[in-house]
């Protein structure tokens, strides 16, 4: 600790000692336009937390989706209805889903994948926040218009049930 009048440094270096000390003393200001940053930066690393939990969630259902439409076969070709790739994916449903790129394009499993979930999230979107897979799974199968006639799907949920 130094001193005034100990001779042990010159008048100038007390002074620095002093101005630092002051300075510790003195609380951190963040600028005031930053004010509302340090929260958000919270509330983002939550949300993105929420989302990558919700994909995590959704890959055992993609999982059980492929296993029944297509035994896991991403390059599966149902001729008689024309459904492509790993989810046996129609024309009219990818054209619903309003995908940008053409329907052969689903033989790629993410593209495909992409494709249900533009899907779901157009007629279902509820259903696909919440990971609703019965709900998806019926309107995958028996399309948007899956209610008017729930019982056609019975046998489908049971299958993706199964093997979720």
């Amino acid at each position: 600790v130094l001193r005034q009048g100990s001779g042990s440094g010159s008048g100038r270096d007390e002074g620095r000692f002093r101005a630092s000390e002051k300075s510790l003393k003195k609380p951190v200001d963040r600028p005031q336009k930053f004010k509302y940053l340090y929260p958000m930066k919270k509330i983002i690393i939550v949300l993105l937390l929420s989302v990558s939990a919700q994909a995590a969630n959704l890959d055992g259902f993609f999982a059980a989706l492929a296993k029944v439409e297509s035994s896991g076969n991403a390059k599966a070709v149902n001729k008689k209805e024309n459904a492509l790739g790993i989810y046996q994916i129609r024309p009219g449903y990818f054209k619903d889903a309003r995908v940008k790129g053409n329907h052969e394009q689903v033989f790629n499993p993410v593209f495909a994948r992409s494709v249900c979930e533009a899907y779901f999230k157009r007629y279902e979107p509820a259903a696909f926040a919440s990971g609703d897979f019965e709900t998806l799974a019926r309107c995958h199968n028996g399309g948007c218009g899956w209610r008017k006639n729930k019982s056609a799907t019975d046998s489908y949920w049971k299958k993706i049930k199964k093997n979720l």
